[in-house]
């Protein structure tokens, strides 16, 4: 059975197909589906089915689920954190324009909640997906959104809505949890608005790829159900803290079997800023293409070291290029004959693709870092550039 990334925004109407893009940079054959989308096959199960905003009867499919555990067996209130919260949390639908298979125009719901008292509002950029303007439910209220700024790369967005004074949610901070913490995740999966699930923090430092040529890295793994229309919508901490953004799932069944992911919210504070300002996220580049090093690849081909970045290739001008760093010949590309492998950046030891973009994340551009390179056998030493990741500009 082949699994796929899915990202969770949930779409009424028509099949949701935009997102199958990402499914070409993952290095495995899984499938990746956003939580704010529900990519429906109508020739699937009909648990596929569920998010169609016309098949009205779409929860009675729905297995049970049981109570979310609280209290003492794990040390987190969750209704706690849910009454005190959920006020904050929002639904978000985009609307587009109809396609060549509908006359209607097609809607797209995720989730959002509130950062200030202003009318600012995070999401992910998957859920806007385009759109200037989206509508905005609280409660029984709807209110016209006005897209302030996006970050394609790292799939985040910020909403405004004006004419009410609003009440921001606690923002935490990812880089304190470990596995096995308690977070609680609220969101509107499937249409079900202000639904609460909890779980644990299942790993950390996680990749997957995003929406442009660019991996996301340092995401949180959770076990939380969270399932399209998720996107968008606050992860917690056990004191009700908000440390991420959940963003997408992988399954089989386009729904939850446990395997959800959330951006941290550093991510977000970071360039928060520059989302309410309106202005381009810009990122750090070194422009090369390449792929993981494991220590199985390393024997078999009788690589110089166990891990590392091996370079494909190298994008012609870019600052790689001008600090000659080599990518592997045509011909040599099957036995990695020659490459120039990367393995640390300013001395911190680079051992992925996912630490390679989150080490260079670190730095401003035009900033000068030092690359060290395996270069077959020798260790070298090779001063580069920063620019302007091509994709943010």
């Amino acid at each position: 059975m082949t699994l796929m990334p899915i990202r969770l925004t949930k779409t009424r109407k028509v099949v949701h197909l935009t997102l199958l893009a990402t499914i070409a940079l993952l290095p495995t054959a899984c499938t990746l589906v956003p939580v704010d989308s529900n990519e429906v096959d109508d020739s699937a199960s009909s648990v596929t089915n569920l998010g169609k905003s016309n098949d009205r009867d779409y929860a009675s499919a729905v297995q049970p689920v049981l109570p979310a555990r609280h209290g003492s067996n794990t040390g987190i209130d969750i209704s706690t954190i849910y009454q005190r919260s959920v006020p904050s949390v929002c639904t978000i639908t985009s609307v587009h324009d109809a396609t060549s298979s509908t006359n209607e125009p097609v809607e797209d719901l995720g989730t959002g909640f509130f950062i200030d008292s202003h009318g600012d509002i995070a999401t992910n950029d998957h859920v806007v997906d385009g759109s200037r303007s989206v509508v905005v439910a609280i409660g029984q209220d709807t209110f016209h959104g006005e897209v302030l700024g996006t970050d394609r790369l790292d799939d985040l967005a910020v909403v405004h809505i004006s004419g009410i004074r609003t009440q921001a949610l606690t923002l935490g901070t990812a880089t304190t949890l470990v596995p096995g913490q308690p977070v609680v995740a609220i969101g509107n999966p499937f249409q079900l608005t202000d639904t609460v699930t909890s779980g644990i923090v299942s790993g950390l430092h996680r990749t997957m790829p995003s929406l442009g040529d660019r991996e996301m890295s340092d995401l949180i793994q959770t076990d939380a159900p969270i399932n399209p229309g998720n996107s968008g919508g606050p992860l917690f901490d056990d004191k009700g803290r908000v440390v991420g953004i959940n963003t997408m799932i992988v399954s089989p069944v386009k729904g939850s079997i446990g395997i959800g992911f959330a951006i941290p919210i550093d991510r977000f504070k970071r360039v928060m800023p520059t989302l309410i300002a309106g202005e381009e996220v810009r990122y750090p580049w070194i422009g090369i293409t390449g792929f993981s090093i494991t220590p199985l690849l390393a024997t078999s081909y009788h690589l110089p070291v166990p891990r590392g970045v091996f370079v494909v290739s190298v994008v012609p001008g870019g600052p790689a290029s001008q600090a000659k760093i080599r990518g592997a010949s045509e011909s040599a590309r099957q036995s990695f004959a020659d490459g120039d492998i990367i393995t640390a950046i300013n001395g911190q030891s680079v051992t992925s693709v996912g630490q390679l973009t989150s080490r260079i994340a670190a730095y401003a551009i035009g900033q000068r870092i030092q690359v060290t390179i395996y270069r077959h056998a020798t260790a070298e030493n090779v001063m580069i550039t920063l620019g302007t990741f091509p994709n943010s500009r």
